[in-house]
């Protein structure tokens, strides 16, 4: 396993633990929750290791940034789900909702 690999397995396991640790506090299932990791900044590569890990959702926060890695993830990860997080604005709203499967904004 690669250090990148391994720092983000490590990552993933800890955030999960606390989601679920957090769940049980509120009296709610793991399972209940979706854990979306916003990937702004974060390269292809990296979305990629995170897909192969179990990852599913991802969360971007730029409608042009995104459709590069959406182009590029889909041939590898079919199953991605993505979602556009934070502020959009009014002329990127189209192409927002060409992209994305869910808008949180």
């Amino acid at each position: 396993m690669t250090e990148t690999r391994q720092t983000i397995a490590s990552n993933l396991a800890a955030v999960q633990q606390r989601l679920a640790e957090a769940a049980r506090r509120g009296g709610r299932s793991p399972q209940e929750i979706t854990l979306v990791a916003v990937t702004k900044t974060v390269p292809l590569p990296s979305i990629l290791i995170a897909y192969a890990l179990g990852l599913r959702d991802f969360g971007e926060n730029r409608v042009q940034e995104a459709a590069a890695k959406i182009a590029g993830a889909r041939p590898q990860a079919t199953d991605i789900r993505w979602h556009l997080v934070g502020h959009l604005q009014t002329n990127k709203a189209k192409a927002a909702v060409e992209l994305f499967d869910f808008i949180q904004s």
